[in-house]
């Protein structure tokens, strides 16, 4: 056996070991992480220029790589994104789908659409629905979430929608065990350290909250949504800008 395939071994029994107890009660974790917030300046500071198909893609680079893999798991029927910016979170998501072989629809919500790039708005896998997600009954009324297959994968990516009032509404619209949600960008250092040049207060403040909001609303429904540490600590401790907030649904 050379070397790499004792490393390909290790990393599989790794991962095996890792899986068997991987979840955890969010009581059982603390908002902190094995990174260093020096490290995150250089990483996420030129964020907005990495691109996907000629189109901006906002994503940690952490996420960049742990997406994918979960995607290839989880094997998402529908996939709801709160926050569209350019679209490129969007269409990178329905290309991974097809890389995949997943037969999946993502719908990305906003209440804004006029930052979509011109190569998202015609590509026609994706749903773009303007919409406020702090009013997600009219966006996404029940009666049309319960038609939509499962497993879901729900992404919270924008400051602008309140945490708890997500969580609740497809708390009691149609999330079943195997689902996922994962809220963006719960490091409370990136907010801070975005600050200075944040134009809209409002939005920053929110983001500085998201943890909080979302340890919150967890501690209530600790049996029922777990963290999955697979995700969150492949690169160290909560290796990523999103804090505790891969859940699954049991």
């Amino acid at each position: 056996m050379n070397d790499y395939q004792i490393i390909a071994q290790q990393a599989k029994h790794e991962k095996e070991l890792s899986k068997s107890d991987r979840f955890a009660k969010i009581s059982e974790r603390e908002d902190k992480s094995a990174l260093p917030d020096s490290v995150w300046q250089p990483l996420l500071a030129n964020s907005y220029l990495q691109s996907w198909n000629g189109i901006a893609l906002n994503k940690g680079v952490t996420e960049i790589g742990i997406y994918p893999m979960l995607l290839s798991e989880l094997q998402p029927k529908t996939i709801i994104e709160i926050g569209a910016f350019t679209g490129g979170s969007a269409i990178w998501l329905t290309d991974c789908l097809e890389i995949f072989k997943i037969e999946g629809t993502v719908y990305s919500v906003d209440i804004d659409l006029s930052m979509l790039d011109e190569k998202a708005k015609s590509d026609s896998r994706v749903n773009f629905v303007k919409g406020d997600g702090n009013n997600l009954g009219e966006v996404l009324p029940a009666e049309k979430l319960s038609q939509l297959p499962h497993p879901w994968l729900i992404i919270q990516d924008t400051a602008m929608v309140d945490v708890t009032g997500l969580l609740e509404y497809f708390h009691n619209n149609g999330l079943k065990s195997g689902d996922y949600l994962i809220i963006e960008d719960t490091n409370k250092w990136v907010w801070d350290s975005w600050g200075g040049g944040w134009e809209n207060q409002e939005e920053m403040e929110n983001g500085r909250q998201k943890m909080a909001k979302l340890r919150n609303w967890l501690m209530n429904h600790e049996d029922e949504y777990l963290v999955d540490t697979y995700y969150l600590d492949i690169y160290g401790y909560n290796g990523s800008k999103n804090w505790n907030s891969v859940l699954k649904k049991v």
